[in-house]
């Protein structure tokens, strides 16, 4: 190489020499140019320093061209694989909300005295928050209790009135025994009369139905006569149908076939068929028609019997008078023993007297029940914030009417959205750190949705809820709060920087120095924090991975590894 470099040089001083002398074999004239007068050769003193320049031009080119033919190994920052502990957060932020609001209702319809629930304060259990003006309950309580006076006293009236009545009973009570005694004989007189007449019309009435016994005994037969007859004529109707359907009309072509050879040898299958056929016709009709009138006969045999028919006057009309006789009685009887109370009022009658009196006093109760709470006023029965006012719209209040809503600061939680490619790492129980303004709380994960809809933007989110463990008197309803979530710990793992990972289409690789030479390497990851990823296959602890993002990286480079920490330590040092 050194040969041809010194060749190359020779030449170039040569043309040099011939530019400067300005040779007229080199440069030849054109006829138009003859007239102009010849160059001047340069002094020796001016052509030797300007060839000493060109020859250190030369000089200096040639050794950058040998530099250049070798290439120099490039220098990698690298961070060792090693072992470690990971935890893998989610962050968020989302809406403080209250996991128990309650709506409280007017108790009572009232004028509001005074309203002190106020949008945003805060209230303690116990606080009262409306007060009323209890006039117009007052007096209706007192009307009530006049009423309950007067109903009372009606009622004490009706009780002497039935007393009255009873007295009255007693005194015909005396007078139906008498009457009661004198019918009991005209009773007990009929009622032997009656019983002889009994004997008598209960034995004919056994011989009566002794013959009506017989006779449905004979109807039994007759009618099972019948059915076998009956079941008999649809058996054969339903051949003579079926021949009709099939030789409807071939009669005469059988007859015919029939007559040509009685013996039916010499027919064909089809005509001893056809012949066959109207022979179980005729049958069938002959069995119809006998089976026919032995069911007419049945049938009206049936119809014949007749059951005899008993009637005894006599008994009947004895059987009246004792009746009326005896309903005479009764009547009487029972007047001469009818209770006192029954004479006046029934029991019924009494106990729904008792029962006005006590829905007279349950009215009274509750006009003073109403005022006992009208003047005890509406309370929070739980810490929370006032989420809203009903009783301002308005300074009177109906009984059910919303006035006020609290929303519990006790039990609260925070609600955010999560991106549907992080839903596998919501596992409820997940503890979180909650932070609101300077505050900080614990909580944990109560719930996550098993839906993804779409939120403002368009972007499909699943909903998911966080209680906070620990509330206190910072809390603020409606407030904004971050979150952060362990959503997955790895402990004494293999551990690398994350900005050393590579993706591609095949999956993730890094890069490693062995020997002095870059090598790729196909890595599967695991828990992954901000700074740092977990790899559970692909390398070994100690190894040096690239990671270096000034250098354009390819596979099979030669490259000595310096650390990373090392390398940035350097670096900081010459800034300062």
């Amino acid at each position: 190489m050194f040969s041809k470099k010194k060749k190359e040089q020779d030449e170039i001083l040569d043309t040099i020499d011939t530019d400067m002398t300005g040779d007229e074999s080199s440069f030849e004239l054109e006829d138009e140019e003859a007239s102009k007068p010849p160059k001047k050769k340069l002094p020796g003193w001016v052509i030797i320093p300007v060839a000493a320049v060109f020859i250190i031009i030369v000089a200096v080119a040639s050794q950058l061209s040998k530099g250049s033919g070798k290439a120099k190994d490039a220098t990698l920052q690298v961070s060792s694989v090693d072992t470690g502990n990971i935890k893998e957060v989610y962050n968020a932020s989302g809406k403080i909300e209250s996991e128990n609001t309650k709506t409280y209702y007017s108790p009572v319809s009232a004028p509001i005295k005074k309203c002190s629930a106020i949008v945003g304060n805060t209230v303690k259990a116990g606080d009262v928050l409306i007060t009323y003006d209890t006039t117009n309950l007052e007096r209706d309580n007192q009307q009530a209790q006049l009423t309950l006076q007067s109903s009372l006293n009606a009622s004490q009236a009706t009780k002497a009135q039935n007393a009255k009545a009873i007295d009255a009973a007693n005194a015909a009570s005396s007078q139906a025994a008498e009457q009661a005694n004198k019918l009991a004989d005209k009773v007990n007189d009929l009622a032997g009369q009656l019983d002889a007449a009994y004997a008598q019309n209960e034995s004919a009435l056994s011989t009566v139905q002794s013959e009506i016994d017989a006779n449905n005994a004979s109807r039994e037969k007759l009618q099972e006569e019948i059915d076998q007859y009956t079941a008999v004529m649809t058996e054969q109707q339903n051949i003579m149908d079926r021949v009709n359907a099939g030789y409807n009309g071939r009669r005469a072509e059988a007859d015919a076939a029939k007559a040509k050879d009685p013996t039916l040898t010499s027919l064909t299958e089809e005509e001893k068929a056809l012949i066959k056929a109207f022979e179980d016709f005729d049958k069938a009709q002959a069995a119809y028609t006998e089976a026919k009138t032995a069911c007419d006969k049945a049938t009206a045999d049936l119809n014949a019997i007749k059951d005899p028919e008993y009637s005894n006057t006599e008994y009947a009309e004895l059987k009246a008078a004792y009746d009326a006789a005896y309903a005479e009685w009764e009547a009487a009887y029972n007047a001469a023993n009818t209770a006192s109370a029954d004479a006046g009022m029934t029991s019924a009658e009494m106990a729904n007297l008792d029962i006005s009196d006590n829905l007279a006093e349950l009215s009274a109760l509750t006009p003073a029940e109403l005022v006992a709470k009208g003047k005890e006023g509406m309370k929070a029965d739980m810490d929370g914030v006032i989420a809203s006012v009903d009783a301002l719209q308005t300074n009177a209040a109906t009984q059910g009417m919303a006035m006020f809503t609290i929303a519990s600061t006790e039990k609260v939680r925070v609600k955010i959205e999560v991106s549907p490619d992080d839903y596998e790492k919501m596992k409820v129980g997940n503890k979180a750190v909650i932070t609101v303004g300077e505050f900080k709380y614990e909580g944990t994960l109560k719930k996550v949705n098993k839906i993804a809809i779409e939120n403002a933007k368009g972007n499909p989110v699943i909903g998911a809820e966080i209680h906070i463990d620990n509330p206190d008197e910072n809390i603020c309803i409606g407030a904004t709060a971050k979150i952060t979530m362990t959503v997955a710990e790895a402990n004494d793992v293999l551990v690398v920087p994350t900005e050393v990972i590579n993706t591609s289409s095949d999956g993730d690789f890094v890069y490693v120095i062995e020997d002095g030479v870059v090598r790729k390497k196909t890595v599967e990851l695991g828990t992954a924090s901000t700074t740092q990823i977990e790899v559970k296959s692909g390398l070994k602890k100690g190894e040096k991975v690239v990671n270096d993002l000034n250098v354009d990286i390819t596979e099979g480079m030669k490259a000595t590894p310096v650390e990373k920490q090392e390398a940035d330590a350097s670096a900081e040092a010459v800034k300062e």
